[in-house]
């Protein structure tokens, strides 16, 4: 017997489909998303959503007063499983979205974060692909460890391919054995050919390293340079910090190549 879903409007759907790309997210991220001032409308629909039991709202015990975090629950699967790009072992165990680590939702909310600053920064008439893991997922010839997402920004004169690494507390990522490990692992992917081998030969894309702070981000710079200039890959690596994203304006160019 199949069961009649309840009615959910577009921008529902599309918040359903926001979280399973990005895990996490808060009411003021849906308020850029959806370019809205106020969020008496989003909070209808978060809170309509939640009665369905298509999202969960995390509550930080601790603090009470601080915005809800908001993740995909069980019944979403049934709104999703529709897209069959969706995975579906992923969709049988959103139960276990709302239990997750604050390390790893703090993690995904700034790759949201993140994404956001590329729609910013976008020229008029380009499009920006933005692809996050789970929407990496089975695209077999990318480094073993996935990076954080693989942007593409398609402009008039072409099409610039990134892949980012967001460093910060979630799997010690801010540590600088893991700075050194993530920029061994591409001077390694760059050279053992995968990439030009599915992509038609196209280049390779550019690295982007998005860092907890200055400290490590001078870290970063002098050891990819170190790396680089022994190596005959062409490849081109480019650092920023947290801060530098959370407080770019538009046009500002806050990334610096290593060399």
């Amino acid at each position: 017997m199949t069961t009649t879903q309840p009615t959910i409007n577009n921008q529902q759907t599309q918040i359903l489909f926001l979280l399973y790309k990005f895990r996490f997210l808060t009411i003021n991220q849906l308020l850029k998303y959806f370019n809205h001032k106020y969020p008496s409308r989003i909070r209808t629909w978060l809170t309509e959503l939640v009665e369905l039991k298509y999202i969960s709202a995390i509550m930080d015990d601790a603090n009470p007063t601080k915005f809800f975090i908001y993740c995909l629950s069980t019944k979403a699967k049934y709104i999703l499983q529709k897209n069959e790009d969706c995975n579906k072992d992923f969709l049988e165990r959103l139960y276990k979205e709302k239990k997750l680590k604050d390390k790893f939702i703090n993690h995904c909310l700034f790759i949201l974060d993140i994404y956001f600053y590329f729609l910013s920064q976008l020229e008029v008439g380009a499009t920006l692909h933005f692809l996050t893991q789970q929407d990496l997922i089975g695209y077999d010839f990318f480094p073993e460890e996935l990076p954080d997402a693989y942007i593409a920004v398609e402009t008039k004169d072409g099409t610039d391919k990134y892949f980012l690494e967001l460093f910060d507390d979630y799997q010690n990522k801010q540590s600088p054995g893991s700075i050194r490990f993530s920029t061994r692992k591409y001077i390694n992917y760059s050279g053992d050919g995968s990439w030009e081998a599915n992509t038609n030969n196209s280049p390779f894309p550019a690295i982007l390293f998005v860092l907890p702070n200055e400290r490590r981000r001078q870290f970063a710079n002098h050891y990819g340079h170190a790396k680089l200039v022994k190596t005959w890959e062409d490849i081109s690596l480019f650092l920023t910090t947290q801060d530098m994203i959370r407080f770019s304006k538009s046009g500002q160019n806050i990334w610096q190549k290593v060399e």
